[in-house]
C-alpha cells in the first residue's frame, strides 16, 4: 500500500491511465464506426474507461499473473463491447480480438524490445509491481500508446470498407474469427514466460516474434477473408447478370413483338413492313403491294372523336385481314390512316378485285353498324416485278392510291 501512496507511483499510475484512455477511446472508435454508429457514445466509453483501469489498479495491488490479468480484461472488454454495441455479436467479437490481440502483441514487443534495451530478464517485466526491480510500467506506457495508434489506423475508412464487406459474408467472417481466436491463445502462451527468471536473448527474440507473427496473422487473416468476399460478391454480380439475362432472353420476344406491332390493330407496324419487303425483294420473290388509305378519317375524330374514329380503324382492319390469304399474304398498318398488304404471287388484277370487294362489304357495314361516316379507302396496287428497292415501290402505290382518292373527290364534287 506504501508503494501506491508514494508520489512518484501515483504518477505512474497516472500517466499510464492517460495512456490507457487513448487507446480505450481510439478502442471505442473503432467498434462505432464498425457498426456504422453515428457518433461515439461518449458517456459510455467514459464509464468503461473507469471501470477498466481501477480493475488494472486492483489487478496490479493483487498481483495477478499476466495471463489472469489480460484474460479478467478480455472478459470485461468483451462485456462492454457487448452492451455498447446491442448484442451485436459478431461485432463485439471481432472488436475484442483485434482489441486484445493488438493491445497484446505490442505489450509483449514493447516489454521485449525494453527487457533487451537494459539488458534484465522478462521477470523483471511481469505482474509483481512490488518488486523494486519491477520495470512494467514503462512497456505498459508504450503499449498503450502504439496500440491507441494502431486502433486509428484501423478505424480509417479503407480498412472498414473491407470489414463491412467482410461483415455481410457471415460464414467467411466465421473463418476469420476462429483465426483471430487461435491467434488470441497463442499470444496468452507468451506470457508464461514472464515467470521466468532467466535472462535469455533468444527467448527474448522468440517472444519478439510471436508479437509480429501475431499481428501479420492478423492482417493475412483480413487481407484473405476480404479477397473471398470480393470473389463472392463478384459471384453474386456474375448470378444477378445471368438471371437478368435470362429475363431480357424470355422477355425479349414478348418485346421484339410489342416494338413491331400497331397496339390498336395488332398489326406489324412501317419498320417491320420495310425490312419484309426489302427483303422479298431482295431474295427475287415475285410480290405485288397494295397501298391503302381510309377516307376521311380526320373528319371522324374531329366530329364525333377518337373513339370513333378507332372503331373505324379496327372494322377496316378486320376487313382487310379477309383480303389476305392465310399464311402467305401480310397487312400492316402503314401509319395513322394508312395500310399496307403484301401479296407473294398475285396478279394485280386479282388484288383489285379484292379491294373492290371490300369496298362493297365496308359500305354495307357502315349502314347496319351505325357509323357517323361512310367506311371506305383509297388504294392503289402496284407489281413489285420493276423495282428493286422496297421504298421506291411503296411510293409508286402511294401515288397511285392518291390518284384514286383525288378522283373520288372530284366525283363527288
Amino acid at each position: 500500500m506504501e508503494r501506491f501512496l508514494n508520489p512518484f507511483h501515483l504518477f505512474i499510475i497516472l500517466l499510464n491511465g492517460a495512456a490507457y484512455f487513448f487507446y480505450h477511446w481510439n478502442y471505442f472508435n473503432f467498434v462505432s464506426r464498425q457498426r456504422q454508429m453515428p457518433g461515439l457514445r461518449t458517456r459510455a466509453v467514459i464509464l468503461f474507461f473507469i471501470i477498466n483501469y481501477m480493475a488494472f489498479v486492483v489487478f496490479g495491488a493483487l498481483e495477478f499473473h499476466l495471463v489472469m490479468n489480460w484474460l479478467c480484461f478480455a472478459v470485461l472488454l468483451f462485456g462492454e463491447t457487448m452492451y455498447y454495441t446491442d448484442r451485436d455479436w459478431h461485432c463485439t467479437l471481432f472488436s475484442t480480438l483485434t482489441g486484445i490481440i493488438y493491445g497484446l502483441a505490442i505489450n509483449i514487443l514493447c516489454r521485449n524490445a525494453i527487457a533487451i534495451i537494459t539488458g534484465q530478464s522478462l521477470q523483471a517485466f511481469d505482474n509483481h509491481i512490488s518488486s523494486p526491480q519491477n520495470l512494467k510500467a514503462i512497456p505498459v506506457f508504450l503499449g498503450f500508446v502504439l496500440a491507441g495508434f494502431t486502433m486509428q489506423v484501423l478505424s480509417r475508412a479503407r480498412f472498414q470498407g473491407y470489414l463491412r464487406l467482410i461483415m455481410d459474408y457471415r460464414r467467411r467472417m466465421r473463418f476469420l474469427l476462429e483465426l483471430l481466436t487461435c491467434l488470441f491463445f497463442y499470444l496468452f502462451l507468451n506470457l508464461l514466460i514472464y515467470s521466468t527468471d532467466a535472462n535469455n536473448l533468444l527467448l527474448k527474440g522468440w517472444s519478439i516474434k510471436s508479437g509480429l507473427f501475431s499481428m501479420m496473422g492478423f492482417a493475412i487473416g483480413i487481407w484473405y477473408t476480404w479477397r473471398t468476399c470480393v470473389m463472392a460478391e463478384y459471384q453474386k454480380m456474375n448470378q444477378s447478370m445471368e438471371q437478368e439475362l435470362e429475363t431480357y432472353r424470355q422477355e425479349e420476344p414478348r418485346l421484339l413483338q410489342k416494338a413491331l406491332r400497331d397496339p390498336l390493330t395488332g398489326l406489324y407496324n412501317r419498320q417491320h413492313a420495310v425490312d419484309v419487303g426489302t427483303d422479298m425483294l431482295s431474295r427475287g420473290i415475285p410480290i405485288t403491294i397494295c397501298f391503302v388509305d381510309l377516307d376521311e378519317l380526320k373528319k371522324m375524330n374531329d366530329r364525333y372523336g377518337h373513339a370513333e374514329g378507332d372503331r373505324y380503324i379496327r372494322t377496316v382492319t378486320g376487313q382487310l385481314r379477309h383480303a389476305c390469304r392465310s399464311g402467305k399474304d401480310m397487312l400492316f398498318r402503314y401509319g395513322g390512316d394508312e395500310f399496307l398488304l403484301l401479296f407473294p404471287e398475285a396478279a394485280v388484277s386479282i388484288v383489285e378485285s379484292r379491294m373492290e370487294e371490300i369496298l362493297s362489304i365496308l359500305a354495307e357495314q357502315g349502314r347496319t353498324e351505325r357509323f357517323q361516316s361512310p367506311l371506305s379507302f383509297s388504294y392503289g396496287v402496284i407489281d413489285g416485278e420493276d423495282f428493286s428497292d422496297f421504298a421506291e415501290l411503296v411510293q409508286a402505290a402511294d401515288k397511285k392510291m392518291y390518284m384514286q382518292k383525288k378522283e373520288k373527290h372530284r366525283v363527288r364534287k
